[in-house]
């Protein structure tokens, strides 16, 4: 379904919105821009990447599976589950209110919206929970966000870089590679959510195993948070248009 969604993609134009939003920012935010574009072609390569994936997990109406990168040390996990929502309800509890994930998503315990360069393009710095029984301890990340829109799917990327904006804390700082969400209507009604997730903790002495473990588990428990916050939020966009109909 995906790939028959991509695939029907039509040739951008030279100067399209890409290389007006670009244009329009100072050299330091062209380089983020470019960074995120490169971002966004690499989580598309990542969800259409045939071969190779291992199933981690099956529970829930959710799958996981993973697989070794050619060119990054860590694995990359895919996961799948699907939403009773609008792809624009979506959209807002996924990027547009990310300085309130704290408030339904557990594994991340800091969020601070750093910096926004365009409509599409932000920086993000967050803090992550440890895990592996202690072993994995804690990291902080500095992202870039980016958002494009194509027909019905949206695409939100994610991307660790380096920047003078956020230095060193107390916490290491760990790398995302590109990452992030796509998601359209599905033919059922619902909403399929695809998540992927590229983190390097940076741990060369814990087992892969032990990562694979965790972030599996963070992984499935992310799909159930998001689905309980998608059913709040939908009942509670009932409930107000209800409310302003009775007025």
């Amino acid at each position: 379904m995906l790939k028959k969604f991509l695939s029907k993609k039509k040739p951008r134009k030279s100067g399209d919105f890409q290389q007006i939003e670009a244009a329009n920012l100072d050299p330091r935010g062209r380089l983020i821009y470019n960074v995120a574009l490169e971002a966004q072609s690499d989580l598309k390569e990542a969800v259409l990447w045939p071969d190779g994936w291992t199933t981690e997990l099956e529970k829930d109406g959710i799958k996981v599976f993973s697989r070794a990168q050619r060119s990054a040390p860590n694995r990359l996990f895919l996961s799948e589950s699907h939403f009773l929502c609008s792809v624009e309800d979506l959209f807002d509890v996924l990027y547009t209110q990310m300085d309130r994930v704290t408030e339904w998503n557990n594994s991340i315990v800091e969020v601070e919206m750093l910096e926004r360069f365009t409509q599409h393009l932000d920086l993000v710095y967050t803090v992550g929970v440890g895990g592996g029984a202690g072993l994995i301890k804690s990291r902080d990340f500095l992202t870039l966000r980016y958002w494009l829109k194509e027909r019905d799917m949206f695409f939100v990327v994610s991307r660790s870089i380096s920047d003078p904006i956020k230095p060193a804390t107390k916490y290491p700082r760990g790398f995302n590679g590109p990452c992030g969400y796509v998601f359209f209507p599905a033919l059922d009604g619902s909403v399929k959510l695809t998540y992927v997730v590229n983190v390097d903790l940076k741990l060369p002495f814990v087992p892969q195993k032990v990562i694979t473990t965790n972030l599996v588990e963070v992984v499935h428990d992310f799909h159930i948070a998001l689905r309980n916050k998608m059913d709040d939020y939908v009942d509670a966009k009932r409930r107000t248009s209800m409310y302003s109909g009775n007025t």
